[in-house]
């Protein structure tokens, strides 16, 4: 692999990282304490100019709720597996991811998909 592919890389990997992390309303100072780092050293880690440690991977994976085959290939799990997990969550882990997943859709700019949103959390809060 060439120094211009292992720089692309970790870039592509970066922005993974900073996609979960953004996901989870977590600063880069947040990440950066649970991965026992600094908030410059998660900036370059998503700017492509840190590798990802394996105990950063580690962790990123058990706290979020992601898979290795993503953050590092940006393979995601079939809808198949998608439904099989939320299957077997149970009342209050359904609501919670649910709601993460709407917290994470509100950011989207389209008046259009923001208003159907409040109507779902309207509906989820009666």
């Amino acid at each position: 692999m060439s120094k211009k592919d292992h720089v692309k890389k970790n870039t592509v990997i970066g922005q993974r990282i900073q996609s979960v992390r953004m996901m989870n309303n977590l600063t880069q100072e947040n990440l950066g304490y649970l991965l026992g780092i600094t908030g410059q050293a998660v900036h370059k880690l998503e700017c492509g100019e840190n590798s990802l440690t394996i105990n950063s991977l580690e962790i990123i994976c058990d706290k979020f709720g992601v898979s290795a085959d993503y953050i590092i290939f940006g393979k995601h799990k079939s809808l198949k597996d998608y439904e099989m997990t939320f299957e077997t969550l149970e009342g209050d882990e359904k609501i919670h991811l649910l709601m993460r997943l709407l917290l994470y859709l509100c950011k989207v700019d389209n008046e259009k998909y923001r208003k159907l949103l409040e109507e779902v959390i309207e509906l989820l809060n009666n």
